[in-house]
């Protein structure tokens, strides 16, 4: 099974936690980072298969494990992912594939090396790779919605300080899953990338700094927001 682990301070947060994003730990100021802890017993890392890399990989995710654990079958998860994904292609022209990853031999000769390699991200989702973040997320959100895990359902607010990929990425997938999203970005935000935001259903918020009070005003809009019960949706 795998888990969640912080590893600032080593806590143990529950897959099935209505909100397992965030260490029960922090704000002691220190820096608690929750990751997942990967039981590789009875795994194989796949190198082929489905072309939907959330079904080829699937079971070295969190979210199949968790899946699994509360009853679903591989070919539910599955179907899950694909739902998803069709959701996703919907919204945005095409949904998830490998990343294209070819030999490029002027970069080679530039660079003054042997071979040269280079994985293309441009093609993918919201035109980077920050999309298969979310997706993982929003992935594990659903099977958290299916098996009746309060926190992810439909009335779910998500939260993302981010004005460029990242917050593009979030709207996309946020559209896809059918869930509010919040954005907070800073006043001089490139408005083709807000144009885009509201495009895609997001809430946009300007946030301008705070006299006396130091650090980004958009990050400060964010972790009030996740204080106030957004899930933290973000890269």
């Amino acid at each position: 099974m795998h888990t969640l682990r912080c590893q600032g301070c080593g806590a143990a947060i529950a897959a099935d936690s209505p909100a397992p994003y965030r260490c029960p730990n922090a704000g002691d100021g220190a820096d608690h980072v929750v990751a997942r802890a990967l039981d590789p017993t009875g795994l194989e890392f796949p190198r082929a298969g489905d072309a939907n890399p959330f079904v080829r990989y699937g079971a070295l995710s969190l979210a199949h494990a968790l899946a699994r654990a509360k009853g679903l079958s591989d070919g539910d998860f599955d179907a899950l992912v694909r739902d998803l994904d069709g959701e996703v292609a919907r919204v945005w022209g095409r949904g998830f594939v490998e990343t294209p990853c070819a030999s490029n031999a002027a970069l080679a000769t530039a660079l003054g090396v042997g071979a040269a390699w280079v994985k293309d991200e441009t093609g993918n989702v919201s035109g980077s790779h920050k999309a298969r973040h979310l997706m993982g997320l929003a992935i594990l959100g659903a099977v958290h919605a299916r098996v009746g895990i309060g926190a992810a359902g439909p009335g779910a607010r998500l939260a993302i300080a981010s004005c460029g990929n990242a917050a593009l990425a979030a709207a996309v997938v946020a559209a896809a899953w059918k869930r509010p999203l919040d954005v907070f970005i800073p006043t001089d935000a490139n408005p083709r990338v807000v144009e885009r935001l509201g495009a895609l259903g997001a809430s946009i918020h300007v946030c301008t700094r705070t006299p006396g009070r130091a650090g980004d005003p958009c990050y400060h809009a964010f972790r009030d927001a996740v204080a106030g019960g957004a899930l933290p949706f973000c890269c």
